[in-house]
């Protein structure tokens, strides 16, 4: 009798932990929680999410669209429902307010579309950057200074790149910002800092180190400019000044 419940007790140990069991364990160990992905999404199907470039990485999704139709993976560690406002430059705002005690080490904000041939490009180079440099990367353009350069930039109308938010929302009437152009109101909100890139299309990573230089009523005021229409003037402005608005220390820059 001993011999038989000794061996059953062998047989539910080699069931219940070899290493066979722990399939999940190993995945995550793999995962770099250093760097993680924050997703602005409307209507596009997030299937590239799942490729090679992505898969070390936890995804936050933030879902401003009417369904639910797109990817996630086991990578994704929360879904959060917006209303449509403030394009993706709000959703970015909204995520460092409200995981301001929380945030990554590193945070890659990326739109929906990544799927677009020239941001995936981008997507890519910036994700193998951060990889490397464990910092705040900007890759784009290069200005003499920014604010100079961009002075007179103002939009009356824009409607999305994307063709599949474009089916669900094709508007192109922006929300005008209460201050233009472009140059006066960087200066009421950053005065003379002096920006020299931009990293158009709202693909960033910044430092955890870089965001908390802010305290969260800062960027509770940006995001106020952007939280009451589905397509504001305002966000482009913004797009144009993420180095001024993280005023990144240590920051490295690759031209694309």
């Amino acid at each position: 009798m001993l011999i038989i419940i000794f061996l059953c007790i062998c047989i539910l140990y080699m069931l219940f932990f070899t290493n066979d069991n722990f399939t999940d364990t190993n995945i995550n160990n793999n995962i770099n929680n250093n760097i993680e992905l924050v997703i602005a999404r409307y209507n596009e199907n997030l299937s590239w999410i799942n490729d090679d470039l992505f898969k070390n990485h936890p995804n936050i999704i933030y879902n401003k669209g009417v369904n639910g139709y797109f990817t996630i993976n086991n990578l994704t560690k929360n879904i959060v429902k917006l209303d449509n406002l403030g394009k993706c430059d709000g959703t970015y705002l909204y995520h460092i307010i409200n995981n301001y005690d929380k945030l990554a080490n590193i945070t890659v904000f990326l739109p929906g579309s990544v799927n677009i041939k020239n941001k995936y490009t981008k997507t890519k180079i910036l994700i193998e950057e951060l990889e490397k440099y464990n910092d705040t990367v900007f890759v784009g353009a290069k200005y003499n200074n920014v604010k100079n350069d961009l002075y007179n930039f103002k939009l009356d109308d824009w409607v999305t790149s994307d063709d599949n938010n474009k089916m669900l929302n094709p508007e192109s009437k922006l929300e005008l910002s209460a201050i233009r152009p472009f140059g006066l109101w960087y200066e009421n909100k950053f005065g003379d800092y002096h920006s020299t890139y931009i990293s158009y299309e709202g693909i960033i990573g910044i430092s955890k180190n870089d965001i908390l230089q802010h305290p969260k009523s800062y960027y509770e005021n940006l995001y106020s400019e952007l939280s009451n229409s589905s397509n504001p003037e305002v966000g482009h402005y913004i797009e144009r000044s993420w180095e001024a608005v993280f005023k990144p220390k240590n920051a490295k820059y690759i031209h694309y």
